[in-house]
């Protein structure tokens, strides 16, 4: 027996258009009203043309009377036809009915008693927005990400109470929570639950709980840019996942939430799964996977914020950045504290880096400078020193790092000029010459080392990665370069190796604090005065290098210009150049035989000419046959 039920409203669609699809089983046609359903024999197939609100209300009564039911699209059944798999066609639908060889028993979720067909929505999630489900042009998903980046800073998150059917219990706080009987064809979830069944007595709960906007965003341009194979699927770090049998949420007070998009208002919203509840002909778009194994609750919430952070969270606007406690991170606290003592192994390090990078520098060899740069301890108490000045409460954490930096800098100074006095060489070599021109360049390579530095020590998995900073920023081959300016009393070389020193120091205290801000390890209103200070030095100390960037482009610009450069059968090569007034060019003039001294004084002013300022000239002939 089949029996068509349908909306009163669609009398003239459903004889034009449905009607005729299933003529072949010369079916009973009845307008359902589920205040008085009709009286239909239990394993009879139903076929139900209507809106998702008037399915909802005929799937309890189906369940109840043991009716086998079809669906088809019906133009105000988006939820239903996405819950269950219908084709978008009357014609696929029908023809999928008909063919079905047998139906078969699935869950059926309840909202607070209502039947869901798709999806509850508590709260405002933002999951729908177009990196999380990958769908849309890349320039639609790209306006949407930016629509959704304004909901988000008016955005407020919420204390819900989450309770399981196993009583597990958590409190967090949360954007919203979606929830789905099975992941098979909800949009909203497919690409995040892949062990979802249509008949396993289980629901899905994702909790977005994004602690900061730039988390969102992440996922959203992740889902854009990045989309992961099917078979590396994961839920993003700010989501936790509960599947079980029944899931209480509780607020403080009434929260809005959405059953298929129809509007509530609840302060206690309690869903539950009736397991194998309603014999229905599943549409193409979904599969059934019998399993006679039973099904396990899940409860994956360690990403999600609880403890003393609800409290920092509460009543506040999504921040911009992840603002996290110490509680959370006193492990590394700790080992910031520990490098920022003036322990005895600090000191004896910091001598013998010393002692092999001053050697190194009068040797003139890179690779004792090198194997100093690693043993040299400075790093740490400089890093140490960013998360000081980030967080106003960690006086002491600035306190002794500061003590240890400045105890660490006297023995370089120290222990560089008693070598300088004791060594009889007053040579400026290669490696000391590459110490004394501290450009904007220099200032990059300390920022980012700082960057590197702090998140090394924030990220445990990266910590062996230390080395390589350190070999980056090279702290300890400038301050000893001007320990030996000291030593040999040349305020030169004293000076511009200091300023490198100095512009170590100060892009990797604000490169650290701003990588420990942005990681989440303190607000920003609580740590501005702090990163003020740190700014205005970085600032100070940039413009002391502009003067020497702006010199070393010049210097580029000249020796292109003349490298290469041919006149009368001579050429230029190895161009070189030295700062002053006037500058000093030195090259190597080839020619096909002797060069004269009136040669040189054309060449001379022909370059002059050239480059549009005077020279001294300095060249080295050599003849090319």
């Amino acid at each position: 027996m089949m029996v068509l039920l349908y909306e009163r409203d669609d009398d003239s669609v459903f004889r034009e258009s449905v009607l005729p699809l299933f003529k072949s089983e010369s079916p009973e046609s009845v307008v359902f009203d589920p205040d008085a359903p009709p009286e239909i024999e239990a394993g009879a197939t139903v076929v139900a043309y209507m809106s998702d609100a008037l399915l909802a209300r005929l799937l309890p009564i189906a369940s109840e009377r043991k009716w086998r039911v079809g669906l088809l699209p019906h133009p105000k059944m988006p939820q239903g036809r996405l819950g269950i798999g219908v084709a978008a066609k009357l014609e696929d639908a029908a023809s999928d009915i008909l063919s079905a060889e047998a139906e078969s028993q699935v869950d059926l979720l309840y909202c607070n008693g209502e039947a869901v067909l798709n999806s509850v929505v508590i709260g405002d999630p933002f999951a729908e927005a177009p990196g999380a489900s990958g769908g849309g042009t890349v320039p639609d998903r790209v306006i949407g990400i930016f629509k959704l980046l304004g909901k988000l800073r008016a955005a407020r998150p919420q204390r819900f109470k989450i309770s399981t059917a196993k009583d597990k219990q958590l409190e967090t706080l949360a954007l919203g929570i979606v929830a789905v009987e099975h992941g098979r064809s909800a949009l909203l979830s497919r690409r995040l639950l892949e062990d979802s069944s249509v008949n396993d007595g289980m629901l899905h709960a994702l909790i977005y709980a994004p602690r900061s906007v730039l988390a969102m965003l992440r996922f959203q341009f992740g889902g854009m840019f990045m989309p992961r194979p099917r078979e590396g699927r994961s839920l993003p770090p700010f989501v936790g996942h509960i599947k079980t049998e029944s899931l209480k949420v509780t607020a403080a007070r009434a929260v809005g939430y959405s059953i298929d998009g129809r509007s509530r208002s609840e302060s206690e919203i309690e869903l539950t799964v009736a397991k194998r509840a309603i014999w229905l002909v599943l549409g193409r778009h979904i599969e059934t996977e019998e399993t006679t194994q039973e099904s396990k609750e899940v409860f994956r919430v360690s990403g999600l914020p609880t403890g003393d952070v609800l409290g920092e969270m509460k009543d506040r606007p999504l921040p911009w950045i992840n603002h996290a406690s110490p509680s959370e991170f006193k492990d590394l606290f700790q080992i910031l504290r520990d490098n920022g003592r003036t322990s005895e192994s600090y000191i004896i390090l910091t001598v013998l880096s010393t002692l092999l990078a001053t050697f190194g520098l009068f040797a003139d060899s890179a690779p004792v400078i090198i194997g100093a740069m690693i043993l040299a301890p400075l790093m740490s108490p400089i890093v140490a020193m960013g998360m000081g000045v980030l967080r106003r409460g960690e006086q002491v954490l600035l306190k002794e790092s500061v003590k240890a930096f400045v105890i660490g800098v006297g023995l370089v100074l120290l222990c560089s000029i008693l070598v300088a006095w004791l060594t009889p060489l007053r040579t400026v070599n290669d490696q000391i010459t590459a110490r004394l021109n501290p450009t904007l360049l220099d200032m990059g390579v300390a920022v980012f080392s700082g960057i590197a530095g702090a998140y090394a020590h924030a990220r445990a998995e990266v910590a062996r990665s230390l080395a390589g900073v350190a070999i980056a920023v090279a702290l300890v081959p400038p301050l000893s370069v001007a320990g030996i300016g000291i030593g040999w009393w040349d305020w030169h070389v004293f000076s511009a190796a200091g300023l490198l020193f100095i512009t170590n120091f100060a892009g990797m205290v604000l490169a650290a604090a701003g990588t420990f801000l942005a990681l989440g390890y303190s607000p920003f209103t609580y740590s501005k005065r702090g990163l003020a200070a740190s700014i205005a030095t970085f600032i100070a100390v940039t413009l002391l290098l502009v003067p020497g960037f702006v010199r070393m482009v010049d210097e580029h610009r000249i020796i292109r210009q003349i490298d290469g450069y041919k006149w009368e059968g001579v050429e230029l090569r190895d161009v070189r150049l030295r700062s002053g007034r006037p500058v000093h060019v030195s090259a190597t003039v080839v020619a096909g035989g002797p060069v004269s001294a009136e040669q040189i004084e054309t060449i001379k002013a022909e370059l002059e000419d050239v480059i549009r300022r005077p020279i001294r000239f300095e060249a080295t002939s050599a003849i090319f046959r």
